[in-house]
C-alpha cells in the first residue's frame, strides 16, 4: 500500500547524500544501458542474417559443381565438372521422394529491350518450384508454370530493377520484351527486398532458357526442397547425394570443389546456435554488471543503516515493528534500482532509436530492443533491489533499541 510519508522519508534519505547516491545510481544505469545496447546490437546482427536466409527457403539443399582439386581414377586435377539433364534425372531416381526442385542455368549480361529502353541484365532458367525455394514475392502476374517448362514457352518474370529501368513505372504484364534478341511475353514481376541482386534477374522457363541461350544440356545448379524432413534426415540425404554424385562424376571423395552441396537446414541451425550463444553471453555480461550495481546498493544501504542506528532504535522503542523497518530499507533499495535502471533503459532505447535508421546493411538491420526484454530488465531490477536490501534490512532489525539509543 502506498504511504506518502514513507516515500518522502526515502527520498530525503537518498538525497541527503547526493554524490554517493549519484555514483551508485550511475553504476546501475550503466549496467542496464550496456545490457540494452548489447541486446539491440545482437538483434541487429540476428535480423541481418535472418534477412539473408529469407532470400532462400531454409528447408533446401543446393547442389553445385566446379573444378576438381585432386586427381582421381586417371583424371587430372582442375577438371571442370558439368552437371547434365541426365544427371538430374538419375539423382531424382536415387531419392525416395522429391518434395520440390528447380534446375537453374545462369546467363550474365544479356541485352534486354522494351520499346526505346535497353539495358543489360542477367537471366536464369528455372522450374516452377523456384518461386518457393527462392522465397520470391510476386508483385504482379504469375510465375513460370509447369506447362511453360514442358512446352518451352517464351515467357518471362522480371525483377523490380528491370521493371523500373525499362518500363518506367508502367505495368509490364502482357507486354513483349526482347531478351538477347528473342521476343518474350512478360507474365509476372517480383520484388525481393532481401536481395537487390535478385531484383536484376529475369526468370525464364528452364527448358526455354537452356535451348535458346545454351544449346546444350548443361545444368549450372540444382535446388532441392527438403519439406518437413528433420535436420538429421537432411544431413543424411546431403551426405548420400554428395557421395553418389562424386562417384558418378569420378570426383575424389575428399575433393571439396569438384562437387559440393549446401544444406540450408544445417546452416540455419548453426546460426541459431551461434545467436543463442551470443544472447546468453549478452545476458551474462548484463547480469554481472547489474550484480556489481547491486553490491554498490547493498554497501550504500549498509552505510545508511549504520548512520541511522539511533533513529531506528527510536522507531523500535516507540513500537515500530521489525517488518516496517525491513520494508523501509527494502523499498529504498528497490526505488534506487528502479529509478537508476529506468534511466539507463530509456537512454539505451533512445540511442538505438536514433542509430537504427542510420544503419541499414545486408547483414545488420533494425538494432532495436524487444519490449519484452525491457520488461524482463525492469523485473530483474526489482528482484535485485529486493535482494540488495535484505542484508542491510536484517542488520537494521537486529539492532536492539537500548543499544541503538546508546550509539554515538
Amino acid at each position: 500500500m502506498f504511504n506518502r510519508d514513507t516515500w518522502l522519508e526515502i527520498a530525503n534519505t537518498v538525497l541527503s547524500h547526493p554524490m554517493r547516491t549519484f555514483l551508485t545510481g550511475l553504476s546501475i544505469a550503466l549496467g542496464v544501458f550496456i545490457l540494452v545496447v548489447m541486446q539491440g546490437l545482437g538483434f541487429g546482427l540476428q535480423n541481418g542474417v535472418k534477412n539473408q536466409f529469407s532470400d532462400d527457403a531454409v528447408n533446401s539443399i543446393w547442389v553445385n559443381s566446379g573444378r576438381t582439386q585432386l586427381a582421381y581414377h586417371g583424371n587430372k586435377p582442375n577438371r571442370q565438372i558439368k552437371m547434365r539433364n541426365s544427371d538430374v534425372d538419375a539423382m531424382f531416381n536415387q531419392m525416395d521422394t522429391v518434395n520440390a526442385y528447380s534446375r537453374r542455368i545462369r546467363i550474365w549480361g544479356v541485352t534486354m529491350e522494351y520499346e526505346d529502353q535497353q539495358s543489360n541484365f542477367p537471366l536464369r532458367g528455372v522450374d516452377p518450384d523456384h518461386q518457393m525455394l527462392e522465397n520470391t514475392t510476386l508483385t504482379e502476374g504469375r510465375f513460370v508454370s509447369r506447362r511453360d517448362v514442358v512446352e518451352e514457352t517464351k515467357v518471362a518474370v522480371l525483377g523490380a530493377t528491370i521493371v523500373e529501368e525499362l518500363f518506367k513505372g508502367e505495368s509490364p504484364i502482357g507486354t513483349y520484351i526482347l531478351i538477347g534478341g528473342v521476343q518474350f511475353r512478360v507474365v509476372g514481376a517480383f520484388d525481393d527486398p532481401a536481395s537487390r541482386w535478385e531484383n536484376k534477374m529475369a526468370y525464364l522457363p528452364f527448358t526455354t532458357a537452356q535451348n535458346i541461350f545454351r544449346s546444350n544440356d548443361k545444368v549450372d545448379q540444382i535446388i532441392l526442397g527438403t519439406g518437413d524432413l528433420h535436420i538429421a534426415g537432411t544431413r543424411a540425404l546431403t551426405e548420400s547425394l554428395l557421395s553418389w554424385f562424386k562417384d558418378r562424376k569420378a570426383v575424389h571423395p575428399d575433393d571439396t570443389r569438384g562437387v559440393w552441396m549446401r544444406n540450408n537446414n544445417e546452416e540455419y541451425e548453426r546460426f541459431q546456435n551461434i545467436f543463442l550463444g551470443i544472447e546468453l553471453f549478452i545476458w551474462g555480461i548484463g547480469l554481472l554488471t547489474l550484480l556489481a550495481g547491486a553490491v554498490g546498493v547493498a554497501n550504500i544501504l549498509a552505510i545508511a543503516v549504520k548512520e541511522r542506528t539511533k533513529e531506528i532504535g527510536v522507531r523500535k522503542a516507540l513500537g515500530a515493528s521489525s517488518l516496517s523497518v525491513v520494508g523501509l530499507v527494502v523499498q529504498e533499495s528497490v526505488a534506487l534500482m528502479i529509478v537508476s535502471g529506468s534511466a539507463g533503459l530509456v537512454v539505451g532505447v533512445g540511442l538505438l532509436e536514433i542509430v537504427s535508421p542510420m544503419i541499414d546493411h545486408e547483414y545488420f538491420k533494425n538494432p532495436q530492443v524487444d519490449f519484452r526484454i525491457a520488461l524482463v530488465a525492469l523485473t530483474i531490477l526489482g528482484i535485485v533491489g529486493i535482494v540488495s536490501g535484505i542484508g542491510p534490512a536484517i542488520r537494521a532489525v537486529s539492532i536492539r533499541p537500548v543499544e541503538a539509543l546508546r550509539d554515538e
